[in-house]
């Protein structure tokens, strides 16, 4: 099954418009996180409180990946924009990257901004292959 779409935590609604967290500017961060993870819960609001982040093993290190290339582009019409990224790419090797189940985007400093559910059960991510996120047409987020 295709991940979910990625979805706001109710929190990062604010602290976007509050300019607490600066899309396009801020240091963005993908971590994967296990079946067990909180990570669907929408009162969440830092990165640090999503629980069950997958292991630091098989070239996956604690606390993500940075989001590379962010821009801002018109989105699916001229009244839309949509925050972008290059795709990013996790690569097991030498160990599996276990149990994921769940992608979250948070601020490096903090903030936890948004989740989607990669699929509808754990999986693994055997050595030497590759899980790679790839951003929907209409970007990580949209505003209409």
């Amino acid at each position: 099954m295709a991940a979910t779409a990625f979805q706001l935590y109710n929190r990062a609604k604010y602290k976007i418009g509050h300019g607490d967290i600066v899309l396009g500017t801020a240091v963005l961060r993908v971590k994967l996180h296990t079946s067990a993870s909180n990570a669907s819960t929408f009162t969440l609001s830092t990165f640090a409180s999503i629980t069950s982040e997958i292991s630091a093993r098989g070239g996956y290190v604690a606390g993500g990946r940075s989001l590379l290339s962010m821009v801002w582009n018109t989105g699916a019409s001229a009244k839309s924009y949509k925050l972008d990224a290059a795709d990013i790419v996790f690569t097991a090797s030498n160990s599996a990257l276990n149990n994921v189940k769940f992608a979250c985007i948070g601020v490096a400093a903090g903030l936890a901004l948004c989740w989607s559910r990669l699929s509808t059960a754990a999986f693994t991510v055997t050595s030497p292959n590759t899980l790679t996120i790839q951003f929907a047409t209409l970007g990580i987020l949209t505003l209409a």
